[in-house]
């Protein structure tokens, strides 16, 4: 057996085009074509950004150093970005309108796509819950109501809200739009202790936590992406933008407890599209109270016939 494997090698050495075959005397052995040459584009962020209003001091090194860091995070996280470009183009008009009604800066509406990636049912490892990441105590804080039926920390309206009124008190307090946000993340008390330990009242000078500079810096690079998306990549025909929600909403006054499963038969739809429509309903029912409910479009009419049944069990629509 060895000495017929030593002659099936060194036949293959001699078979034309076989893998020891050399070369005829005089003529090169031939290479392989070149593989193509790829070129990775190369994105570079604007030389002047604005957060809120306020310059970034981008002539500093460390400055721009941590901000292109974030920028070339985001930048090349394609899928998350992508998911970021469809979800605002739902999200982002609703947002909008509430910080034109309250005079507030715009570039706020960055915030909560970097608290959650605009997902209602967003949950951080320290407890925070909904798009805009509320703490229960800072939730309860804000009147939002956190029971084991309902919180209202899931539902984008309502937190929105909560948000924007946190953040307004925030900036009452440090009298700058970064500082608010640091102190939105790493809550107010933090940041005054270090304002008042390091004798600096500028948030791109202070010593903060590593991850309330990173976030300052993140809210900033998503703005300038977001802002010019095809310039970096994020070219999306219309068609693949997430459309804006369909509903409308329904005042339901219960005096008992009314089951999901039941407000969903009335409405013609599944218990999910419910569940998906209010994700602030935690249990399978609610419990006596009143409530806004979101239902498919077209719904209230017969939402309002088919629980007329219900009515004196259950309460009575509005």
């Amino acid at each position: 057996m060895i000495l017929l494997f030593i002659f099936l090698v060194l036949g293959l050495a001699f078979v034309p085009g076989g893998p020891l075959a050399q070369p005829p005397p005089g003529r090169p052995a031939a290479t392989p074509p070149p593989l193509p040459e790829v070129r990775l584009p190369y994105f570079q962020f604007p030389e002047n950004i604005t957060l809120c209003g306020e310059p970034v001091p981008l002539h500093e090194p460390s400055v721009k150093e941590a901000l292109d860091r974030e920028f070339t995070v985001i930048v090349w996280s394609r899928a998350q970005t992508t998911l970021w470009v469809k979800r605002a183009h739902r999200f982002f008009p609703d947002i909008v309108q509430r910080l034109r009604e309250k005079r507030l800066p715009l570039d706020l509406k960055y915030v909560v796509l970097v608290e959650s990636d605009l997902r209602p049912y967003a949950r951080s490892s320290a407890g925070a819950l909904g798009p805009w990441q509320f703490m229960e105590p800072t939730a309860q804080r804000f009147e939002l109501k956190t029971t084991e039926s309902i919180d209202e920390r899931l539902d984008l309206a309502t937190a929105t809200e909560a948000a924007l009124r946190y953040l307004q008190t925030l900036y009452r307090q440090f009298n700058s739009w970064p500082l608010a946000l640091a102190a939105y993340n790493c809550g107010e008390g933090r940041l005054r202790k270090e304002i008042e330990a390091q004798g600096v009242n500028d948030f791109y000078h202070l010593d903060l936590p590593e991850e309330t500079e990173r976030y300052i810096h993140r809210i900033l690079a998503a703005k300038v992406i977001l802002e010019n998306p095809a310039v970096y990549g994020y070219e999306l025909p219309d068609q693949e933008h997430y459309q804006p929600l369909e509903y409308e909403v329904v005042e339901l006054v219960a005096v008992k407890e009314v089951a999901v499963r039941d407000v969903a038969a009335a409405c013609g739809t599944y218990y999910k599209t419910i569940k998906e429509l209010n994700p602030w309903i935690k249990a399978r029912s609610l419990p006596p109270g009143t409530y806004r409910l979101r239902v498919p479009q077209g719904a209230s009419p017969r939402l309002k016939e088919m629980l007329k049944g219900l009515i004196s069990a259950a309460g009575e629509l509005k």
